[in-house]
């Protein structure tokens, strides 16, 4: 299962100075915004691409959630910056799609950045889109490396006039996003525990078509899965420690069913992480097994014509004196013989259950 891997722009940030904006992702899609201005009893939904346009808070409305589709236009995002007053090390940040899971506390602003996660069936891999988030008073900024997303069906409950999230302040939405991306893990988990239960029931059976390639291709992909929820886990279990007052009190019980749900996933990680080592040495154990019966077949097989070899031996010797040459019986005697030989020696292996 061979894959090109993507080429990043890692050598455009060498040399420059701190906080210099360069996107590091292979997504190229235009930078537009969704903004989204809402309270309890109403919500409006327009898009932009002119950062100047947007208003640093929602006006009339309580709440303001600016969703960025698309990160390749740096000088858009600086834009942006400039009109929220965000600092070009956080941005910086934004655009660097490998940065590990984190979640900054800035006292007026709290930053969070994760992993999106989707499933290719066509690779029988994992896809990761980085996911940054700035929640500040009545306001959340929200960055994507592309358009469409896991969202949608959030977006759709946000226009439904009795929507929870609308009657909550902008940190249950923030949360409500976390949760939409950890829940998604848990699709990931079930598309990589079918990919091991096939890998082991085919290694189970003759004529298994598995190869270290794709066994190491399973390690591979929970290796980049333990990568990306590990350390969110941790940022996450850290969050009730940093009396922000940016997050309610009542947020903080669903930050911790958050934080549950990712234990959970690191557990059956662990879990899938074993079954992983568990196939390789199995298919190991077929490859030894495999040997030790052709082994064992060469050593029957040769142990049967070893008397065989002898008698053919001694009378290609052609020596004058041998009475044996000139009986006219010899040879018909002589091939019964090594046929009873090989009778004998089969029916004594037999015996013994070397075969």
């Amino acid at each position: 299962m061979k894959t090109r891997k993507p080429i990043r722009n890692y050598h455009k940030k060498t040399g420059l100075p701190p906080g210099t904006l360069v996107y590091t992702g292979i997504h190229q899609y235009p930078t537009t915004i969704d903004v989204f201005e809402y309270d309890t009893a109403s919500i409006r939904h327009t898009q932009t691409d002119h950062p100047d346009k947007v208003k640093p808070s929602a006006g009339e409305m309580k709440n303001l959630w600016l969703n960025v589709n698309g990160l390749s236009n740096t000088e858009l995002i600086a834009r942006l910056g400039n009109r929220f007053d965000l600092h070009p090390l956080l941005l910086e940040d934004v655009l660097n799609t490998e940065s590990m899971p984190k979640i900054d506390n800035y006292g007026d602003r709290l930053f969070i950045s994760l992993k999106m996660l989707s499933w290719n069936s066509t690779d029988q891999s994992i896809e990761a889109e980085q996911i940054s988030m700035l929640l500040g008073k009545n306001m959340l900024i929200t960055f994507q490396e592309r358009k469409g997303d896991i969202f949608d069906p959030l977006r759709e409950r946000m226009l439904n006039e009795k929507s929870k999230i609308r009657e909550k302040g902008i940190d249950f939405l923030a949360y409500a996003l976390l949760d939409k991306i950890v829940d998604n893990y848990f699709m990931i988990l079930n598309a990589l525990e079918d990919l091991i239960e096939d890998a082991e029931l085919d290694l189970i059976e003759a004529g298994s078509q598995i190869t270290p390639r794709h066994l190491l291709h399973l390690k591979k992909q929970l290796i980049l899965l333990r990568r990306y929820i590990y350390p969110l886990r941790d940022e996450v279990r850290k969050l009730p420690q940093e009396e922000t007052v940016l997050i309610e009190r009542k947020t903080y019980k669903y930050i911790s069913d958050l934080y549950d749900h990712l234990q959970n996933i690191i557990q059956n990680l662990e879990s899938f992480r074993d079954s992983v080592s568990n196939l390789m040495e199995l298919y190991s154990n077929n490859i030894s097994n495999k040997l030790n019966g052709i082994m064992k077949t060469l050593t029957v097989v040769g142990a049967i014509f070893i008397p065989l070899t002898f008698i053919a031996g001694v009378y290609g010797m052609n020596f004058d004196f041998m009475p044996e040459l000139h009986f006219p019986w010899a040879y018909p005697v002589l091939m019964l013989l090594m046929l009873f030989i090989v009778l004998g020696m089969i029916v004594f292996m037999k015996s013994r259950k070397w075969f």
